[in-house]
């Protein structure tokens, strides 16, 4: 069963509604008022799309150790990735009023905190090569017009942010930012960085080290000098 996405509250095991021909949802009973509604996602192209993002995520950043644990999907408030440590399995939210585009690309982006993230890690890092990848699989699954709509986006939003204030958001703390610009600065320094050190190279930073995050000064030790220095320039010089 889904949460509520607000209090984290595991929702009733009946469902509440549920429409002639359609899946059943949850109408959240502690936000009721706001008819926040919760329902499983059915649609065959979108599952086959996360399976695509799956099998493609591995590809470019390695099986996680957990790669047995399944993965359900809801429609809700915003898209988000849940660890559930009881069931065991994770949890995709996204964003209910989406188009399939939408959709589409919210489950690239959710799909790679799964496999890399996996619940635990809140990383800049990690939301930039997020972003990198859900436009590369659109653009990989023939939606090419729309990767390049969203990378647009991404540009035209990156500088109300600067790259400073990205390496020093602290993810785990409530948002006090806007997520679109924290997208575009994200997504414009992952073009600059994949630009200057290739994308094979890049991937590599969605790994963790022993205290629980991607380890940036070691990674760029493990580059060629001139490659770190043009990629430390972009950072602010961040090792």
């Amino acid at each position: 069963m889904p949460r509520c996405q607000r209090t984290f509250r595991r929702l009733p095991d009946a469902p509440k509604f549920a429409s002639a021909g359609e899946a059943c949802g949850w109408v959240c009973p502690w936000c009721a008022d706001d008819r926040e509604t919760y329902e499983p996602v059915v649609d065959r192209a979108l599952l086959d799309y996360a399976r695509f993002s799956q099998v493609q995520g591995t590809h470019d950043f390695g099986a996680p150790p957990d790669a047995s644990r399944p993965m359900s999907f809801f429609l809700g408030l915003w898209p988000e990735c849940v660890y559930e440590p009881v069931e065991r399995r994770y949890e995709i939210y996204l964003k209910h009023g989406s188009d399939e585009l939408q959709l589409r690309l919210q489950i690239g982006h959710e799909v790679f905190h799964r496999l890399c993230s996996r619940g635990k890690v809140f990383h800049w890092t990690h939301e930039m090569l997020a972003c990198l990848q859900s436009v590369r699989l659109l653009e990989a699954d023939g939606a090419t017009a729309y990767a390049d709509r969203m990378r647009r986006r991404y540009r035209d939003d990156a500088p109300r942010m600067s790259v400073a204030d990205l390496l020093a958001i602290d993810l785990r703390l409530p948002a006090k930012h806007d997520p679109a610009t924290l997208y575009g600065r994200a997504f414009a320094l992952g073009e600059e960085l994949r630009e200057a050190a290739g994308w094979p190279a890049l991937c590599r930073l969605a790994r963790v080290g022993a205290d629980g995050v991607p380890d940036v000064a070691g990674w760029l030790r493990s580059l060629d000098a001139a490659t770190a220095a043009s990629c430390a320039r972009l950072m602010g010089d961040a090792r």
